[in-house]
């Protein structure tokens, strides 16, 4: 009886989970198209809105960015249980994988719509991102274990994007607005904080 119900609970388990990483990465695509609407009204204020090509490439990008960092957050929330450095490690090796995905995304979409390439993909950077979300991710952790309000997933995400921002202002030749940079970097780690917190209750409350 004991192998049945095991063998019940695996597949519940897994379902579950893949319930889980799917909102993440719809949560994901919304923040995506909130932040592109964001940067596009910060762009028309400045008067320096892009060409349709690079507005769609950007939209892209940063699509695939945030649904694929988002969901791995959600991921490594599941599997919290297993522990906290499991969670972190998540963090750190999805996180450079989104960023380079999403940056390859964005060149492609580019040379599809005939429009020139002109940024490389940085390394460097993704280092600095998979170090970002690592730590985002355990932050996340130790809040979800103490059912934090949202107000501090807030600040935790606010604090992990601004040192992000002001790393990669020193230590990388970005191209770009700083103020649309500063947005996106400290915009987004809040709002997959945000996502992640709503991802734990609603599951909770489903299984209560």
């Amino acid at each position: 009886m004991q192998d049945v119900a095991s063998t019940s609970v695996v597949p519940q388990q897994k379902s579950e989970l893949a319930q889980r990483v799917l909102k993440g990465a719809w949560v994901g695509v919304l923040l995506g198209l909130l932040l592109e609407a964001l940067l596009l009204v910060v762009a028309l204020w400045q008067d320096r809105l892009p060409d349709r090509v690079h507005i769609v490439a950007e939209t892209v990008q940063k699509l695939s960015w945030s649904a694929l960092v988002c969901a791995a957050l959600v991921a490594g929330q599941a599997a919290v249980r297993a522990g906290t450095s499991i969670a972190g490690l998540i963090g750190l090796f999805a996180a450079p994988v989104a960023f380079l995905t999403a940056r390859a995304l964005h060149k492609a979409t580019l040379e599809v719509l005939g429009a020139n390439t002109v940024t490389a993909t940085q390394w460097f950077a993704a280092s600095i991102k998979g170090v970002e979300y690592a730590l985002l991710s355990l932050a996340i952790t130790w809040l979800v274990k103490r059912d934090a309000a949202w107000k501090l997933y807030v600040i935790a995400g606010a604090l992990v994007g601004m040192a992000t921002y002001l790393l990669t202002s020193l230590a990388l030749s970005l191209p770009g607005d700083p103020l649309q940079r500063a947005l996106v970097e400290v915009s987004h780690p809040i709002g997959c904080a945000l996502a992640v917190r709503f991802s734990s209750q609603v599951n909770a409350r489903l299984r209560d």
